[in-house]
Formats: C-alpha cells, sequence, structure tokens
C-alpha cells in the first residue's frame, strides 16, 4: 500500500522518500534570507514563539500525521532537542492539519504502547491556514514533508533539509562555524528548478480544476522536459483525474500510459493501483487496471514488500474476493514485521478476517 496521502504502511515501500505537500506562493525564500515571521494559529506544546530571537537558534519542521517518515523523525528531533536544551535552540513542529486531527494523534499509542504526546518532547503547533508552510516551503522549492529549517543566531536561514540529516549542520550552527554561503550556492542548484516545476504544477492544478485535461496535461508534459522519467507529477495528475474527470476511458488510458512509461518501477505502478482503490471520490474504479499494476509491483518486487503485498490485497477485497484478500493480507503481515507498517497492516488483516467470518 503506497499512499499520496501517507499512512504508516506506505513507508515499507518508500522508505526515505518524502511525503508529497503543496501550497504557496511564488516568492522566493532561500539560504541566508531573513526568515519569515510565523504566524501559528495554534500551540500545542512548548512554549509560544512570536519572533525569532537574536542569538538564539529555531529548527523549524513541517510535517504531518499522516506521514510516515514524519512519525519515524519524531524520536531523533525529540533526543536533539533534549541535547541542545542548554544551547538555546528551540525544535518548532509545524502541521497545517486541523486542531482535532493533531490533538487526536498525540492521543494515540504507537505499537510500543507510548502516547505520541510522550515521544514529541519539542515544541508543536497547528496551523490549519497554512500561512507558515506558505511563507516557507513553497517559496524555498520544497514540495514534501518532513522538511527542517535551520534558523539561525542572526534570525536568517542556514540550512533547509531532512531533519533526518540535520546533526552536523545544527552542531555547526551552534558553534558559528557552519559555511552558510557555500551551502547557499549547493542550495539553489536545486531550489531554483524546483520553483520553476511548482509554477508548472500550479498551472497544471489550476487546469484541473477547470476541467481543462488537454492544458493540464500540456503543462505536465513541459514540466517533464525538465524532469525526464519523473513519474510522480503523472500520477498526481492521475489521481486528479480520478476523482474530476466524467471521461473515464481516458482517464485509465492515460494511466495505462504512465504504467507502460514505468513498468519496471514497483512504486510508480504501486500508486496506479492504490489511488485507484482506494481514494474516496473516485468516479468509476477498475479493478483490472488496478491488478495489473499491483501484481506487476509485486513481481518486481519478489513479492517482499508488505506495502505492495497489502495493496495488493485490497484490491481483491474491493472486488469482492475475501478469500484472497486475507491470504494476500497474511503475506503483507509476515513481510510487515517490526516495521511501522505493522500495526496498520494487522488492523486491515482483522477486518478482513471479520467480515468473512459475518458472511
Amino acid at each position: 500500500m503506497l499512499r499520496t496521502t501517507m499512512t504508516a504502511t506506505a513507508i515499507a515501500l518508500w522508505g526515505a522518500t518524502m511525503c508529497l505537500a503543496g501550497g504557496g506562493h511564488d516568492e522566493s525564500l532561500t539560504i541566508g534570507d531573513r526568515a519569515p515571521a510565523i504566524d501559528i494559529a495554534h500551540w500545542l506544546k512548548g512554549e509560544q514563539v512570536s519572533e525569532y530571537e537574536s542569538g538564539k537558534v529555531y529548527v523549524l519542521e513541517f510535517w504531518a500525521t499522516w506521514c510516515a517518515p514524519c512519525r519515524a523523525s519524531i524520536p531523533h528531533l525529540s533526543e536533539l532537542q533534549k541535547q541542545y536544551r542548554d544551547y538555546d535552540v528551540t525544535f518548532i513542529g509545524v502541521s497545517d492539519e486541523k486542531l482535532p486531527t493533531v490533538v487526536g494523534f498525540l492521543c494515540k499509542a504507537d505499537k510500543q504502547r507510548k502516547l505520541w504526546n510522550d515521544k514529541i518532547q519539542y515544541t508543536l503547533a497547528t496551523d490549519p491556514d497554512r500561512s507558515v508552510a506558505n511563507a516557507y516551503m513553497k517559496p524555498a522549492g520544497q514540495d514534501g514533508i518532513p522538511t527542517a529549517f535551520i534558523i539561525g543566531k542572526d534570525a536568517r536561514i542556514e540550512w533547509i533539509g531532512s531533519p533526518m540529516e540535520i546533526d552536523d549542520v545544527l552542531d555547526a550552527v551552534v558553534r558559528d562555524s557552519w559555511d552558510r554561503v557555500a551551502f547557499g550556492v549547493e542550495f539553489e542548484r536545486e531550489a531554483g528548478p524546483a520553483r520553476k516545476a511548482m509554477r508548472l504544477i500550479d498551472k497544471i492544478d489550476a487546469a484541473s480544476e477547470k476541467g481543462q485535461w488537454a492544458a493540464a496535461i500540456g503543462a505536465l508534459d513541459e514540466l517533464l522536459e525538465s524532469q525526464p522519467g519523473n513519474a510522480r507529477h503523472q500520477t498526481r495528475l492521475f489521481r486528479k483525474m480520478l476523482k474530476q474527470r466524467d471521461d473515464t476511458a481516458k482517464t485509465y488510458a492515460y494511466g495505462r500510459t504512465i504504467m507502460r512509461g514505468h513498468w519496471d518501477e514497483a512504486t510508480t505502478l504501486n500508486q496506479l493501483a492504490w489511488f485507484t482503490v482506494d481514494d474516496e471520490g473516485v468516479k468509476n474504479r477498475d479493478f483490472e487496471f488496478a491488478m495489473e499494476a499491483a501484481l506487476r509491483a509485486n513481481e518486481l518486487t519478489d513479492a517482499e514488500n508488505a506495502g505492495i503485498l497489502d495493496t495488493v490485497a485490497r484490491v481483491y477485497y474491493e472486488r469482492g474476493d475475501l478469500t484472497s484478500a486475507i491470504t494476500w493480507q497474511r503475506k503483507a503481515l509476515e513481510h510487515a514485521a517490526d516495521t511501522a507498517s505493522e500495526d496498520q497492516i494487522h488492523e486491515m488483516l482483522e477486518k478482513y478476517e471479520k467480515e468473512a467470518q459475518e458472511q
């Protein structure tokens, strides 16, 4: 099971890949720029931060409860906050989800029965209007979470990247030995093209919202000229088509074009299958299409990937074949042992078995 609206199950498939995020505007934000002000709607843990104080360092991390890599980084960030608490370093986790969603997450326990509220040992906030994300993420050319921004002692951006890669940089920033200028040159090599890509993505989104699918595909083709072989944008548009396009035949024809072009890429194939059977509001679910994509992804991963096995099980379930769904879900559970996806896969297996017993 791989979801762009990710859950724990997805981590088995894409590992370190970041979850997709969106929203924002077109101004640029880069290394060395003054950090935008943060206008937070709800502070949940820790002290409120109204402004960046001179002489202090801040780590601003964008995350979400549904994002498996985000959840995986929580213990690491908590440990770093403990390590740097006496060095005037403040970690702030910001989600753009609604307040009840994040509060509900904090009240849940992980598979070790430890509450997430206890696991998160740093400042936490939620900002449903996305004012903070809009000021930071897209202007910096970032479209995935978790993403962390280190804000230095002069309230300027020192570094942007994955929170799991922050250790050495943070140490250098705290000790005033970080070369911000050199990193800024390196960062812009990737951020510049990323910003251009985001403008094209906005164009794709605007066209698809109006049902102008030819224009959307045209903008996507322009985007892919600079990012050849990048299936993520194709699957993203396909997902929109599934829920918004009235012409089902053309939607799945486009899906099969993606499938043929990425026939040896398990992640892409699994996305095509999962979006087809799981997303709410899909106008017509083509189970034959979903099964072809899922079984090919399973073949490419030697039937050992828990997330993909889970997807195959889900396709069988949606087709009404509970016996096969249970068989495949049990295989998924075998390969999910001691992973972040284990609990959710087990939960789905119980659901299938319960329905089978009721029948």
